[in-house]
């Protein structure tokens, strides 16, 4: 750590420049609690200067599964989002850690490999729910913000593509540090070279104080910088959206038919296919002349039922759940089922079933609308 200075600009006569001496964090968790009240310590402008990123906090101490079926066996410092839903991984070590140089970089690629291959989405979700709440915040206003919208049907479409960016190893590392050892900077700038879809970046930041002349009256500055990024090859450019052609092409045999079957059974009945860089959705038109999503597919070979954009009947969810063993569901308004030879024919039943929920409710409320007894949400109209 050296002693080098930033200044402050005095107000008083005499005092035109105020010096701030760089001085080490104490401990590791300093520079995390800093991270978890304040975002922009990852500086986003100078990770994306045409596009700054903005953040949004799943959790501190995000649990990691080591495996299908397992508990957590890492605890990443920082699990963050920005709001083109990259997941993005954040380790913090300061440079008297030895684990800052190497080890470091082997743990975090652990963290990103693992969660693309066993991180439950609805786990993510639940956690950054928890996050908001702790902030007097709800999860859905903290995303809409993230997106610059106002429409709430972006939420369930920012949540899938968390989950696509995820599934298909989309993701951000990002070490933090105090300072950075030459070893890991070269080990950044290589991977980097070499990767596509894995982004890593080094942010560095340095503490300067300024003592008080009354004991414990001081000021600090914290200032990040983005060490080793490549910039032209972070964010390469945008995908066009996905379409039936690619999506069959890409995903297993038994997923091509059955999501072949979701949009010509869903358009037969009068919904509409949205297509998004990684999945689509068959939306149904409510009486209110809005769509409302409800069946998801995507690269992923995923199927997901989502009961939230249409009213349905508050016990649909759990009948499916009873009816149809190839749902998981943590997560109070989604199920979802992976697409396979052993699940592919009861899904087609579910996805049947599904349908006709979904036509009962749109005729009883399309009635009561011309008649005025009931809105939108079923309840009665007054």
């Amino acid at each position: 750590m050296s002693n080098a200075k930033i200044f402050l600009v005095g107000k008083q006569k005499g005092e035109s420049l105020i010096p701030m001496v760089e001085t080490a964090f104490p401990k590791e968790d300093d520079v995390q609690r800093w991270l978890q009240q304040y975002w922009d310590l990852l500086p986003g402008d100078q990770i994306d200067p045409d596009n700054p990123r903005r953040w949004l906090l799943v959790s501190r101490e995000m649990g990691v599964p080591g495996g299908k079926d397992e508990g957590e066996h890492w605890s990443c410092d920082h699990l963050f989002l920005d709001q083109d839903a990259i997941p993005t991984f954040v380790e913090c070590k300061l440079a008297v850690n030895p684990e800052v140089r190497r080890k470091v970089v082997a743990q975090m690629l652990d963290y990103a490999a693992n969660s693309v291959e066993y991180l439950d989405i609805e786990k993510l979700i639940e956690a950054a729910r928890r996050t908001a709440e702790k902030r007097k915040d709800t999860i859905d206003n903290a995303v809409l913000q993230l997106i610059g919208k106002d429409d709430p049907a972006a939420i369930d479409h920012y949540w899938q593509d968390v989950s696509a960016n995820l599934r298909s190893g989309k993701v951000r590392l990002i070490f933090v540090t105090d300072e950075t050892p030459r070893e890991l900077r070269r080990l950044v700038e290589f991977l980097n070279d070499k990767m596509t879809d894995v982004k890593l970046f080094i942010v560095e930041i340095k503490q300067f104080i300024r003592k008080g002349q009354v004991a414990g009256e001081e000021q600090t500055a914290l200032v990040p910088r983005v060490i080793g990024a490549t910039v032209a090859k972070i964010h390469p450019p945008a995908l066009p959206p996905l379409n039936p052609q690619a999506l069959l092409a890409k995903c297993s045999p038994e997923a091509g038919e059955f999501f072949e079957n979701m949009w010509e059974k869903g358009e037969a009945r009068g919904h509409e296919i949205y297509w998004a860089v990684r999945w689509f959705s068959v939306r149904a038109h409510l009486p209110n002349g809005g769509l409302g999503s409800f069946a998801y597919g995507g690269l992923s070979g995923d199927f997901q039922f989502y009961c939230a954009q249409v009213p349905l009947s508050d016990g649909l969810r759990e009948e499916l759940l009873r009816r149809f063993h190839v749902f998981t569901g943590k997560a109070p308004k989604t199920l979802t089922a992976h697409v396979d030879r052993a699940t592919v024919g009861e899904l087609n039943q579910a996805y049947d079933f599904i349908l006709d929920e979904v036509d009962k409710i749109l005729t009883r409320l399309g009635s009561n609308k011309e008649t005025g007894q009931e809105g939108l949400d079923g309840r009665q109209n007054t």
